[in-house]
């Protein structure tokens, strides 16, 4: 112990000590709906992604678990016509926030991505309407009880498996991001019972701010082998 001291203070005993100051990654409030499509000469099929900035919610704010619960309502509804999930005839469709973690180990705003592959004769603005259709009501009125309870079990189950991946190493990720984030590793006792506090009202509440159509952008991206799709038209006037 002395000697590996001896080092310590060897090699690292000069170093100035220095406030690490975290950089600034607020955004201004997007307004307007942007839409973009690219070529990717390795795709093969045609591909559409929805991505929605969450400037505001950070990880401790409640709105993230409401996201979670609308990733699993959208998740059960009927795949858009033409999408590879229509073709497996599960419904279900890639999607989520943080999708180089978890919903857990990452502090500041956020990505929430849906992405769907579809058919080449599938117009992509059909597919748009398709989530504007599942969308749409979740911004118009409260989800009723028994599709939230049915969520909240699915976010438990999702909690429990984050935890026991890697062998046990998920549940040392969590502790050490709340080690780091909130200098309070024992959160991850808690997470639970935060979830109990999403209402239906609040799920609608913050579906109108970040399930708008003015807050998202979307990406088309074609294959090299076909002659390229335009980005969607973009709506007559932002909601």
């Amino acid at each position: 112990m002395a000697e590996a001291r001896k080092f310590v203070e060897k090699y690292f005993g000069p170093l100035k000590h220095r406030v690490f100051r975290a950089a600034d990654l607020s955004e201004p409030r997007q307004e307007k709906e942007k839409r973009t499509a690219k070529t990717d000469p390795l795709a093969k099929r045609p591909a559409i992604a929805v991505v929605i900035t969450c400037r505001s919610a950070t990880r401790r704010n409640i709105t993230r678990w409401q996201r979670s619960i609308d990733t699993d309502r959208r998740r059960r509804q009927p795949a858009p016509p033409g999408t590879r999930a229509e073709a497996r005839d599960d419904g279900s469709v890639n999607g989520g926030i943080n999708l180089l973690g978890n919903a857990y180990d990452y502090n500041g705003p956020m990505l929430f991505i849906t992405n769907f592959v579809y058919d080449p004769s599938t117009n992509p603005d059909a597919i748009l309407g398709a989530i504007d259709g599942v969308v749409e009501p979740l911004r118009t009125k409260p989800v009723d009880q028994k599709t939230l309870d049915r969520a909240l079990v699915k976010l438990r189950s999702d909690l429990y498996d984050t935890m026991g991946s890697q062998g046990g190493f998920g549940l040392v990720d969590l502790l050490a991001s709340f080690a780091l984030f909130d200098d309070n590793p024992a959160r991850v006792n808690s997470l639970v019972s935060e979830f109990g506090k999403v209402t239906p009202a609040l799920v609608q509440k913050t579906a109108e701010e970040y399930l708008r159509p003015g807050n998202r952008t979307v990406i088309v991206l074609n294959p090299q082998t076909q002659a390229p799709a335009a980005a969607p038209a973009a709506p007559a006037k932002n909601q």
